[in-house]
């Protein structure tokens, strides 16, 4: 998480809800659709590795 960033700030960024965030962190919820995938990596300045926890999945593609 960004220093001084709320989930739900966060969440409200990248056009998610800060439940299912909260699920993403917690390996709850393993996909995420592109678009907010791309947002949460922007909101959080990481790339590809940095962003994906181990149960995660790469995004979607379409």
């Amino acid at each position: 998480m960004s220093a001084g960033m709320e989930v739900q700030q966060l969440a409200d960024l990248v056009g998610i809800t800060a439940n299912y965030l909260r699920k993403v962190e917690r390996g709850v919820r393993t996909r995420m659709r592109p678009g907010p995938y791309q947002a949460l990596r922007a909101a959080l300045n990481a790339n590809e590795s940095e962003l994906l926890a181990p149960h995660m999945d790469p995004p979607e593609r379409k």
